[in-house]
């Protein structure tokens, strides 16, 4: 026989209580990001997602305000500085990977969209990172 708790099974609510408890400690900085992320996969490997309704709407809403605070985050100066001196090596970086990826796409016939996302999401990290080392970089 099964407790039940408000309609839910024990176990349920149990899964539910360190969900949360995980995402709270998490967040709050009293463990290293690689320790709450290899918790999260440990977690994520051995039970089922507790919430799997609303993780697809939260996931996107998460990730959009990631975004917008990693920009809070930033000094505007140094933005437009390395922006200026690192704009035609970030065009030229996000280009080739473009070209390159999409043509290795076609080449190796991967079917869908695959290539395409997965040829845009190095473009633009590689772009970010080439952004980000460019100004330090003096030839």
């Amino acid at each position: 026989m099964q407790t039940e708790i408000a309609g839910e099974s024990f176990k349920s609510v149990l899964i539910k209580t360190f969900f949360f408890a995980g995402l709270i400690i998490s967040a709050s900085g009293y463990i290293s990001p690689p320790v709450a992320l290899t918790a999260g996969i440990i977690f994520g490997l051995a039970v089922a997602h507790p919430l799997p309704a609303d993780s697809k709407d939260l996931s996107r809403f998460l990730l959009q305000a990631s975004v917008v605070a990693l920009g809070f985050g930033m000094d505007l100066h140094e933005v437009i500085k390395a922006g200026r001196s690192g704009f035609v090596y970030t065009a030229l970086g996000i280009s080739f990977a473009l070209i390159v990826g999409l043509g290795l796409g076609r080449l190796l016939q991967v079917r869908g969209n695959s290539s395409f996302l997965i040829t845009t999401g190095t473009a633009i990290c590689g772009g970010s990172a080439i952004a980000a080392v460019a100004p330090n970089h003096s030839g």
